[in-house]
């Protein structure tokens, strides 16, 4: 069954439905799609939006990283990773230049030694923005980085903190892709939720992550910056963490006084599903039928990649995952591979 079809909203959704006739063509042409290739380079079947380089070889939690071990494990699935170094988090201006520069560099290194396995998102000083801009120069300009890699939130800062302005409107003169991934929040971080277990593993990627990727979303939405800069492209992590279950209760709100549908008007003038519509999900722990099948009702097919989370996840984990799901091939394909050959054209189709 078509996902496009199944729809139980009905008219709320009628005004995201035009972007599909992009995405429908496009799932038509990915059939015929191999793979992607370079020059007497290795099959890739999948291309990874959501993994993880750590130039430390620590991780917050799971185990640790290694080059040795991604290559081995990326070479196994015929993955291709688009690598981010990580977020910028340092609040001191020369301190957060240097580690954002030296992440980089290293970056770099690791795909000039792996050119069939990485692409690279680049690390970014956001709580500087006269370093962000230059950095942003650098690593298009000098490293020649596929996009750039953020965090929901630098400190108590949403992306849609006017802050943030200059660094948007760069990126959005750049035509950028912009990958983000969550990250804990001053406001909200929920501590423990173990109750005295001897391990605590009920941490911020259960809930925390999730809402924190809505939350930015819905920050960028509020400041009108996707309506003002709209040549970004975004990229969220996990199937866009908890907001798909949300964007009917916000177009619901035309009903409610308080909001009333000039002000739901004034944000979202093709409406909220056209909005949400808009943006990529890399599906990375959204693999379950029932999300998928949310996702295909709202977005274009051709705004849905794959992503694993290694090293948190072994990438074979995910893969196995996404192979279970019942999708019609050509979307599958989309998906896995064909997607990326469209965000980011140096990836040629074989």
């Amino acid at each position: 069954m078509d996902g496009h079809e199944h729809c139980s909203h009905g008219s709320p959704r009628l005004a995201a439905r035009r972007g599909f006739i992009t995405g429908a063509t496009a799932l038509a042409a990915a059939a015929a799609l191999p793979g992607l290739a370079r020059p007497a380079g290795p099959k890739v079947e999948f291309v990874d939006f959501h993994h993880h380089l750590e130039p430390t070889g620590k991780t917050t939690e799971g185990r640790p990283w290694s080059l040795q071990n991604a290559v081995e494990e990326l070479e196994r699935d015929s993955v291709m990773a688009m690598g981010w170094p990580g977020p910028i988090q340092d609040t001191d201006p020369t301190a957060a230049r240097k580690k954002a520069r030296d992440n980089n560099e290293w970056a770099a290194k690791v795909r000039s030694d792996h050119p069939e396995r990485f692409g690279l998102f680049a690390s970014l000083p956001m709580n500087d923005v006269d370093g962000t801009l230059a950095e942003i120069a650098y690593v298009f300009d000098v490293l020649k980085f596929d996009g750039i890699g953020l965090a929901t939130n630098y400190g108590d800062a949403w992306l849609g903190d006017k802050k943030f302005q200059p660094i948007w409107q760069e990126l959005d003169r750049r035509h950028a892709l912009v990958y983000v991934h969550p990250a804990q929040a001053p406001c909200c971080t929920a501590g423990t939720l173990s109750y005295e277990r001897e391990k605590d593993y009920l941490t911020a990627p259960w809930i925390e992550f999730p809402v924190n990727t809505a939350r930015t979303i819905l920050s960028l939405w509020a400041t009108g910056t996707t309506q003002r800069l709209p040549n970004i492209r975004f990229v969220f992590s996990h199937g866009g963490g908890v907001l798909p279950i949300l964007i009917g209760r916000f177009a619901g709100f035309s009903g409610w006084e308080t909001v009333g549908k000039e002000n739901l008007d004034a944000l979202f003038p093709q409406g909220v599903y056209a909005e949400f519509a808009k943006l990529y999900f890399e599906c990375a722990q959204a693999y379950a039928p029932e999300t998928i099948t949310m996702l295909r009702t709202m977005v274009p097919p051709s705004h849905l990649v794959f992503g694993t989370d290694h090293p948190y996840f072994h990438v074979s984990h995910p893969v196995g995952l996404f192979n279970k799901l019942d999708l019609p091939e050509p979307l599958r394909t989309m998906i896995k591979r064909g997607n990326a050959a469209t965000l980011f054209p140096r990836l040629q189709v074989a």
